[in-house]
């Protein structure tokens, strides 16, 4: 898996724009379902507004892929992404390989069909014990989305305790559903600190 990283125009879009993203993106990538373990990363780089934000130099669109579709995702390239009638302009691509953190992985939203954080819990664990994975869990924010089909529930979290192999396997591999919206989504990060925003 690599991270193939796009700039983007200046633009303002909704405050909740994940649902309307990934539709844009699949629309483009078709094949992007055939390959479960692919996401879409958080837009980065957004400033906050009054129920918007606002898509600058700095923004960044990410999409977690395996390397032999990193080539085909050049296709989004010059592309004008409709999110919900707000054109979003795709511009030049790279591509970064996946590192190991210093055990310690990150994911702003995890979502396992639980909004109560004890039952959360113990189905991440579950879903740990089952790969073999023993860490140390910390929840941090409750979370929510819309989409079309209804409200996604869940936590962010943070997992520490893991050697360079396994955390280099989370980032591949992620937790719980609903990748294309962001969810379950781990990056390294620096050290165990409130999980938040």
């Amino acid at each position: 898996m690599v991270d193939v990283v796009f700039a983007l125009a200046d633009a303002t879009l909704e405050d909740d724009h994940a649902s309307a993203l990934a539709t844009a993106v699949r629309r483009l990538l078709p094949w992007f379902d055939e390959e479960p373990e692919a996401g879409i990363l958080p837009l980065m780089g957004l400033a906050r507004g009054n129920k918007v934000r606002f898509v600058g130099r700095r923004s960044r669109l990410a999409l977690r892929l395996p390397i032999h579709r990193s080539a085909s995702a050049d296709f989004l390239v010059g592309a004008r992404l409709d999110l919900d009638g707000v054109a979003l302009e795709v511009r030049a691509c790279s591509v970064r390989p996946l590192l190991p953190a210093r055990g310690v992985v990150y994911s702003h939203f995890v979502s396992v069909g639980t909004d109560e954080e004890i039952e959360f819990l113990a189905r991440c664990e579950s879903l740990l014990a089952a790969r073999g994975l023993k860490p140390q869990l910390i929840t941090g924010k409750p979370r929510e989305l819309r989409t079309t089909e209804g409200w996604v529930r869940g936590f962010s979290l943070m997992l520490h305790g893991l050697g360079n192999a396994d955390s280099l396997a989370m980032q591949e591999t992620g937790l719980g559903e609903h990748r294309a919206l962001g969810c379950g989504i781990f990056v390294p990060h620096k050290s165990v600190v409130a999980v938040g925003d």
